[in-house]
Order: C-alpha cells, then structure tokens, then sequence
C-alpha cells in the first residue's frame, strides 16, 4: 500500500512536470505566438488618389500604445516620392481601415514609422540583444494580399558579406510581408521583414534600428522639403561612413594578365572573373568584375549606395590594328546608360575626358557625375579608362559609384585609376 503510495505520489510529480514543459512549450509555439499579437500587425496599403484603389501592399506592427506603426520605406516611399498622388492606410484584422501618417524614415536600413490615431492595440515589445544561432522565430505579414500569415523559421546570424546590417532568417517572407514583425518564442520584435532570395533565404533589418527611429523625436509629420533633407542626410552619413573606411587603407589588388588591378576591396564586395576566347570573334577577353549586393532603395526606378567595377583585357593575334582598334571602340562604351532614375531625380550625366599618365603607361580616362536632383550634395559616378599597349592588348576598367559626394567620388577614382599598373 506504502509502495503504491509511493507510485502515486510519483507520477503525479512527473505529470506535473510534463503537463509544466508542455504548456512551456505550447506558449512558444506559431499557434499561440499568432493568437496573442494578431491584432499587433496590420497591412499596409498605398492608395492611388485619383482611382481610390491600392497600389501598393505590404506589413507593419505596432510599436507604441498611441498607434504608431513599423513598416519597410519600401513599402510607403510613394509618399515622399509623390506626396500628391498617394495616401497610405492600414487594414487590421477585423476589416477596419484608417489613415496612416508618415513620421519618421530611416532609408539606410529601409524603416518607416507611422502613426494611426486612435488605434486601439497594444503593441510589440522590442528585444534589444541578438538570438542565439538557431533559435526559433516567426516572422508575420500579409503575403500576397492572402490575409495575415504566421512563418516559421531559425536565426542564422548577421549576414556576412554585407555592407548594410542583416539578419539572415531560414524562412519564408513573401511580397506583402515586407514591414512585419520577426519575433522570438515570447512574441517579442527581433528584427523586420526587408527581403527575400528565395528558398527559406530571408533577411531581417535588425530590431535595434526600429529602437533608434522611435527614439528620434516626432511632434508631427514631415512635409516632402524635410523628407528630402532627412534622406539627403542619412544618404551623406552613410556613404561618408564606408567610402573613408575604403580610402584609409590601400586598395587590395589582383593580376590580370600583366596588370595589377583593384581587386576584393572590403568582404562585402563580391568579385567573380570569366575568361572568354572563341575562335570566329578573333580576339579573347579576360574579365573581372566586382559589386556590392545590396542597393539603398529610394523609388521605383532608383536605388542607391551601391560600388561597382570591372576590367576587361582584351587581347588579339588575328585582327589587324586598325580593326581591333575599332572593334574596341565599340566594346567599351560610355557605359553610364546601366544607371537607373527618372529626369525629376536625376540630372544628365557630365563628363571629362583626358590622357592621364601613371606608373609608366597612359590612359584615355572618363570622369562622369549626375546629381540627384532632390536630394543635395550627392552624386552618381562613373568612369572609365583605357590603356592601350602595343596594338594587340586594351584594358578597359570601369567604376561605378551611387549616392556619394563630389569630393568623395573624385577620390575614390583618382585612387582607382592610380591602382591599376602595368607590370612590364
């Protein structure tokens, strides 16, 4: 009888203790996170005024108890962009609607803060420190205008090879969950949904940036004149930040037949080379190529902070001087239609061109740069140089830069162009 006591009283302790681990388990699940903050999230829609219907959908959260919201500029840029043509509300998920008024915006890291009166929610917790490796998380959104979602997935660490702050997260964001919550076990913000590459590939913009922006003071909405100046702003900080990182230091190189040119200048920038050498084109190229994978993103037709170069040595046993000459004249083009913007954004492209003398050998270069008409002080360059050695080899390296100033765009080509040498 003591025995069975003994038995009964122990099972009722390991009950106790599964049934404790159980609902430890249950609270941290997609079924209960989604249950205690659905009413936190809400779609985010971009109206077209003159057609009163959506344009534009994607995510946000709420982040304060008088109704401010999180979302992607990304997602609501249309009201800087073109104030006039475009109203931003939310959707939650009873079916209400409200307007939505533009605070604040953080462009580097591609945030938004907005405000819906009277909205009644309670809203997200932010975690201020990093999940371990693998930790679970839920990341939440609207994809595809297909209601409220709930994703699973695991934190894989900061990105790498990345010039702007990520979160990798092995989920799936979908179109429309840009500007929703990722979130830990306990519900609580880790980071924001910003992009995808597909296959469980995701990235996250790190919570302590939303922190930041909420933490700027905003009495009331900015009109478009002090939009522009707070992206001019955040734009000038930023590539002030990398491009002196850059310059500091002497630029790595690489070899490309007997040259020695820029090569992998910081671990965020990718470089990939190809050889190329078919017999009926009479002449071989060998090829180098380097950029970042990340833009800023400022509209539709115009992204910014973004390095990119290449050299390309062309090289013939076939051709006869006058017809590799020509040939090469029509391979190596200005190159400076790739870029991307509207005439209202940007201006034309102004270029110089001149023989410029270094380390022994001359080179035709082209120095180009177009202002961004909204946005003061910064530019986009691109410049190209040939050397021609002999009449049977031409290097052509081109470099592109977005989103800098003028005195930074000349010194990063004047030390571009000074690195490249010929090793005789």
């Amino acid at each position: 009888m003591l025995l069975r006591s003994v038995s009964e009283r122990l099972f009722a302790v390991l009950a106790v203790v599964f049934s404790s681990h159980v609902a430890a388990a249950d609270s941290g699940s997609a079924q209960a996170v989604f249950a205690s903050v659905k009413d936190q999230v809400v779609q985010v829609r971009l109206i077209d005024q003159a057609g009163n219907a959506k344009t534009a959908l994607g995510s946000g959260f709420v982040v304060s108890d008088d109704g401010r919201i999180v979302s992607n500029y990304h997602v609501v840029s249309g009201l800087v962009n073109h104030p006039e043509r475009f109203r931003a509300e939310y959707l939650d998920q009873n079916g209400k609607t409200g307007k939505l008024e533009l605070l604040d915006i953080d462009v580097v890291h591609d945030l938004a803060l907005l405000r819906a009166d009277g909205f009644p929610a309670a809203h997200f917790e932010i975690r201020s420190e990093l999940p371990a490796m693998g930790e679970r998380l839920y990341s939440m959104g609207n994809p595809y205008d297909l209601g409220l979602t709930i994703v699973e997935g695991n934190y894989n660490g900061l990105l790498q090879k990345s010039l702007y702050e990520r979160i990798h997260f092995t989920g799936s964001i979908n179109h429309g969950m840009s500007g929703g919550p990722s979130l830990d076990t306990n519900a609580r913000v880790i980071g924001v949904n910003v992009a995808s590459a597909g296959n469980q590939v995701s990235f996250l913009v790190p919570a302590k940036y939303v922190t930041a922006l909420m933490e700027r003071k905003h009495d009331k909405a900015l009109d478009a004149a002090q939009f522009n100046a707070t992206i001019a702003q955040q734009l000038t900080e930023n590539q002030q930040r990398y491009v002196a990182e850059l310059l500091s230091k002497d630029f790595a190189r690489t070899d490309l037949g007997d040259y020695s040119v820029p090569g992998t200048l910081a671990d965020y920038i990718n470089c990939w080379g190809r050889t190329d050498s078919e017999p009926r084109e009479l002449y071989r190229s060998v090829s180098y190529h380097c950029s970042t994978d990340e833009n800023l993103f400022l509209s539709d037709s115009l992204s910014s902070g973004s390095i990119r170069y290449s050299h390309v040595l062309y090289s013939t046993e076939a051709l006869s001087p006058l017809h590799f000459f020509h040939l090469m004249q029509v391979m190596s083009g200005s190159g400076a239609h790739s870029f991307g913007g509207t005439e209202e954004a940007m201006s034309n492209f102004h270029c110089d061109s001149d023989f410029v003398a270094h380390d022994g050998q001359t080179s035709k270069v082209t120095f180009c740069l177009r202002r961004y008409q909204q946005f003061d002080g910064l530019y986009d360059l691109f410049q190209q140089s040939l050397a021609l050695r002999g009449d049977r080899e031409l290097l052509v390296s081109t470099l592109a830069l977005t989103g800098v100033s003028a005195e930074n765009a000349r010194a990063f080509a004047r030390k571009f162009q000074e690195s490249i040498t010929w090793k005789p």
